[in-house]
């Protein structure tokens, strides 16, 4: 076996702490739910998450051709199953240890590097797969960090990864902007959009990402109530967790369309994450829909049209 040395030792137990430290500086909402996981889910969960973390962090803060490059190294590590960076290095044990599919990591960091300079999206089709490879394929990821069994489970896990996705793109279109990409479709926004037109504020161009924004909200609406047809297949343990994350992401939506001020940035306060987490302890206690009662569900075919050949997705394709 080739040998392999980096500059500083890689320490397993150094870098939970810090990949639990990173999940709780950049995701406030998620981090919340995650409280929620077996402890050893949890650990796992921030280790899946820094790895994320630090590939997109690549594409949002290096310049283009530096980015590239690196996330084409990253790859290399992966397909080597070693790396000197330790956030991909704790990322790879980790697959190892749970038997992640291989081809996931590689499809998100693929899809991270198409946000590598600007980026315009035509069609609504190209905007679901672009959310499956750099969210979907996270979810897929989480299904074996939570000992997910039944293969039945994945499509509707790619659909929680994807309205996940559709609300950030909802949320972020100024912040995106800025970095000079505009993921809301053309065909949703009816003419040839740029960002500084964005970034202008102007009422025409105002009322057409509120108009792009509600049809993406819409559409989010569509793949989360799937998504909770597949909560049934996730070990009772780490159920609430997820509940409460969906819950958490989807009540973003209605911030967004409440927005009062060009380019603020929605979130949910304390106080609604307190009720969200609530109203999802009912659910898990209540709600039918989330227990081994009944058939089993079926999955929505047309919402992964834009999917075909893809890992997890809807097995009629």
């Amino acid at each position: 076996m080739e040998s392999h040395s980096c500059a500083a030792p890689y320490s397993k137990i150094n870098h939970q702490s810090s990949a639990r430290k990173t999940m709780a500086r950049h995701a406030k909402s998620f981090t919340w739910a995650a409280g929620l996981f077996p402890r050893q889910t949890a650990a796992d969960v921030a280790v899946l998450y820094a790895f994320c973390r630090y590939v997109d962090d690549i594409a949002d803060h290096q310049t283009a051709y530096v980015a590239r490059h690196k996330l084409s190294n990253i790859r290399t590590d992966l397909n080597a199953a070693f790396s000197c960076q330790p956030d991909v290095q704790a990322f790879i044990d980790l697959a190892q240890r749970i038997r992640i599919d291989s081809r996931l990591p590689q499809i998100l960091v693929e899809a991270i590097k198409s946000d590598t300079g600007n980026v315009r999206v035509t069609s609504w089709d190209d905007l679901v797969r672009y959310a499956y490879g750099v969210a979907s394929t996270v979810g897929l990821m989480m299904c074996s960090v939570m000992r997910v069994k039944d293969p039945a489970a994945l499509p509707f896990a790619v659909d929680l990864g994807i309205a996940m996705q559709l609300t950030n793109i909802a949320r972020d279109v100024v912040d995106d902007a800025r970095n000079d990409r505009i993921y809301m479709p053309h065909e949703m926004l009816g003419i040839d959009v740029e960002p500084q037109h964005i970034l202008s504020g102007e009422p025409n161009i105002r009322w057409r990402v509120a108009n792009a924004r509600e049809q993406l909200l819409d559409r989010a609406a569509r793949y989360y109530r799937s998504a909770d047809r597949g909560i049934r297949f996730i070990p009772v343990q780490a159920r609430l967790a997820v509940i409460t994350a969906a819950r958490l992401y989807e009540a973003i939506g209605p911030q967004i369309r409440a927005e009062s001020t060009w380019g603020s940035r929605a979130f949910v306060r304390d106080s609604k994450k307190i009720w969200r987490t609530l109203c999802a302890v009912g659910s898990v206690l209540f709600n039918p829909l989330y227990w081994n009662a009944g058939h089993q569900p079926d999955h929505d075919l047309k919402l992964h049209r834009a999917l075909k050949g893809l890992p997890g997705t809807h097995r009629g394709l």
